[in-house]
């Protein structure tokens, strides 16, 4: 339940942080997620964002203001975690404590037992691929909002000077050249 709370209190916080930007489904059409190559100037960490929606279906889209879409996941999570915690209740209800300490099951209710067994093994297969679909989901949608990103930002032009060290041959040998090194961006 803490961990429901937490996820909720933080995607409130990201929404209500958000400000108007350009949604990916405006940007979809323009831009490829196999086309990104990664800046210094993104906004996203895509590793950190695939992270998050994994670990909090929904997060990671909350995060890049994508607010539906994150709601959506992070709705369809909570439900598989009370369906979950449904069957995981039953079968709690059903164990019993034999005479040696240990838990077991009664003969008479192993068709209840394996009823809730089975359906709390679908529903965690279930949320694990939510999970995975999330953070794929995420990855996808910061990719093509930081191709935006780096379309928009001004185009500067900088300039770095350093220092190099390098060997050359010279004609008794190699002889030490020290410089400095002009590198050019724009």
């Amino acid at each position: 339940m803490k961990r429901i709370l937490t996820i909720l209190v933080l995607a409130a916080v990201c929404t209500a942080a958000s400000a108007q930007t350009i949604s990916y489904k405006e940007l979809k059409n323009v831009y490829s997620p196999k086309d990104y190559v990664k800046s210094d100037v993104d906004p996203y960490q895509v590793f950190w964002i695939g992270l998050e929606s994994f670990a909090a279906p929904g997060l990671g889209q909350l995060t890049m203001k994508e607010t539906k879409r994150g709601w959506m996941f992070l709705g369809s999570s909570i439900v598989l975690s009370g369906i979950s915690s449904h069957f995981a209740s039953n079968l709690t209800d059903l164990a019993v404590k034999g005479p040696d300490g240990k838990y077991t099951f009664n003969e008479a209710d192993k068709d209840k037992v394996l009823d809730n067994f089975f359906g709390l093994l679908g529903v965690s297969l279930v949320e694990t691929g939510l999970c995975i679909w999330s953070c794929v989901d995420a990855v996808k949608i910061a990719k093509v909002k930081n191709q935006y990103y780096q379309d928009n930002t001004a185009k500067q032009v900088s300039a770095k000077l350093y220092p190099s060290f390098d060997m050359v041959p010279s004609g008794t040998g190699t002889k030490a050249v020290t410089g400095m090194t002009f590198a050019l961006t724009f």
